[in-house]
């Protein structure tokens, strides 16, 4: 467990940007992904990168701080204080004080994670749609005419089709094409870029997990929330990851740089495939998923920790 001191210590590492990476070298981590969520989201892309490529090179703490500092100078002096509302840390350690367990719910997180949202003020309502606009693939949506897919566009297709794969799986496993429903996660005002993501993302998360080859277990929903945050920017994924990496390093920290190197493949992953946000996909349902990856030239997603991770996780 962490104690409320160190909820006290935690929070000014997330809220000035400056979390001690050498001496808490897990946690520290973990700060900084969840300043990269909370504070500072047009930072996200610079400080995944960093964390991506310390924790690659090094499994020594002191080496992974130099490399992140060296990437990210500001860490060493921090940022001015931006103080997040108290409801978002309440509702944010209510998720990260419980120990994570095999047999917890995939969506009751996902909802847990989606409502912290809700505690947004202006500022970070802002921020989180100007870091989506850094990705050209976002622009793109925007200038497209918004297509939504249902379960009826998904039948009557070959048996290879990516329609078929995606409406089998569906069914085998209870869900529904668009698990939250997509017209509650509008934002009112000009959000344009949050909420054609945020509607789109909906429709194209088990797309991708099929496409792109992530599994549908713990593993696989872990590494495609690095892919999906790597390729638009999204800012659920940022959360999610953060606070998994909250919860891991609080409870299981001789585990973190295997989820670690599970976020980040998925992060290495979305970064080098092509901007998939803006893709026709209501154009290509009728094909193989083999066609789509060579026209599109995505890899499947290749691993180890990927593997491991989903070989030491009991079956539901």
């Amino acid at each position: 467990m962490i104690d409320m001191s160190m909820r006290n210590e935690f929070e000014k590492w997330v809220e000035t940007a400056r979390p001690p990476l050498a001496e808490e070298p897990v946690l520290g981590i973990a700060a900084l992904m969840t300043t990269a969520a909370f504070v500072d989201p047009v930072a996200q892309v610079p400080i995944f990168d960093a964390i991506a490529a310390a924790t690659a090179s090094s499994s020594d703490g002191t080496e992974r701080a130099a490399h992140i500092t060296k990437a990210l100078p500001w860490v060493a002096d921090g940022k001015p204080r931006i103080a997040l509302p108290r409801v978002l840390w309440d509702d944010f350690w209510a998720i990260a004080s419980r120990p994570p367990s095999p047999t917890a719910g995939e969506l009751d997180l996902t909802i847990a994670v989606v409502a912290l949202g809700n505690h947004y003020d202006q500022r970070m309502i802002d921020c989180c749609e100007a870091a989506l606009l850094e990705f050209d693939g976002v622009h793109d949506l925007i200038a497209q005419p918004e297509v939504r897919l249902t379960t009826a566009d998904l039948e009557s297709h070959a048996t290879d089709s990516l329609a078929t794969d995606l409406l089998s799986m569906l069914n085998a496993n209870g869900y529904d094409i668009e698990v939250i429903d997509a017209d509650t996660v509008v934002l009112p005002g000009d959000y344009p870029a949050q909420n054609r993501t945020n509607r789109r993302i909906l429709q194209l998360h088990d797309i991708w997990h099929l496409v792109a080859g992530y599994g549908f277990t713990p593993a696989g929903e872990v590494a495609i929330s690095g892919f999906q945050m790597a390729q638009f920017g999204q800012n659920y994924s940022t959360r999610f990851l953060a606070t998994v990496a909250t919860t891991a390093a609080i409870h299981s920290p001789m585990l973190t740089d295997m989820l670690f190197t599970v976020m980040f493949d998925g992060w290495r992953h979305g970064r080098a495939t092509k901007e998939l946000i803006a893709v026709p996909w209501h154009q290509r349902i009728a094909d193989p998923i083999s066609r789509i990856r060579a026209d599109l030239d995505i890899r499947p997603i290749d691993s180890d920790a990927v593997r491991m991770m989903e070989a030491f996780t009991p079956a539901p």
